[in-house]
This record gives C-alpha cells, structure tokens and sequence, in this order.
C-alpha cells in the first residue's frame, strides 16, 4: 500500500492565555490496482497528525472496478458543495484534472480521465467528492 499526504492544515485555537497549535493530515493510501482509503488525523504535533492520518486511510478502504485503467462510464457525484464529473477518455490523453482528483486517480491506477469541478474546490471536499464518484463502479459493475 502507498501512502500519500493530501494537505496539511494548522488550526490555531485563541484562548485567555495566547494560542494553541494543533494540526489536521489528510491523507490518501492505495495500491494502483482499484484499492483506495480516505482518512484524517488530529493532532497537536505534526507527525503524530500524518501517522493518524495514514492509519485511518489504510483502515477506511474501498474496492473499485476498473478495466485497463480506465473507468467504464461517466461519473457524478456531489459532496458539499463540490460537483464533480469523471469523464473516460483514451489512455494516450492521460488525466486532466485537478491536482487533487488527480493524486486520487494515480493511487487507485486509473491513468485516462478527464474530470471538471463545479463548485467548491476545498481539496479534502475535491478528495470526498472523487471517492463517492469512484464508489459508484462497485455498485453499478
């Protein structure tokens, strides 16, 4: 399994004696076969946030369906308020899309899309968003 750090956030609590510090990993962990795993880690040090992180990741894992690295039909999905289409398209074009959807992409083994975002491009809603759209395969194959 492949382990990989989505975005790291330090959150400041302000309290009557100054600030607090604490951090939030988001994570994503997959082995470019159809495997993948969301996960977030709290924390009040840095690598503590990541290994909760990528611990959560490598329990919360789906399996998806995908045939010669390409999904089989259009996908939609919604979370929040991020829309979001995958589109298949040939692997000589590759993957265009957003930084995020594409490291989702990569670490589950899909290699020709084309994505489009409406709405919300916060990455941890980009990432949910892309997984519940990938979740559809399981379902519909």
């Amino acid at each position: 399994m492949e382990n990989r750090l989505i975005k790291l956030h330090r959150v400041t609590k302000v309290v009557k004696g100054g600030r607090i510090f604490s951090y939030t990993a988001t994570s994503i962990s997959g082995n470019k076969k159809g495997i993948i795993g969301f996960g977030r880690g709290k924390s009040k040090e840095i690598l503590e946030s990541i290994k909760k992180s990528y611990l959560k990741s490598n329990n919360n894992i789906i399996n998806i369906k995908i045939l010669n690295n390409i999904i089989p039909f259009i996908l939609r999905a919604k979370h929040n308020s991020t829309k979001i289409i995958l589109i298949p398209t040939n692997k000589n074009i590759g993957i265009v899309s957003n930084k995020y959807v594409k490291q989702v992409l990569l670490i589950t083994g899909i290699t020709g899309i084309f994505s489009k975002i409406h709405g919300s491009t916060n990455p941890i809603n980009v990432v949910i968003c892309t997984i519940k759209a990938l979740s559809l395969i399981k379902n519909n194959v």
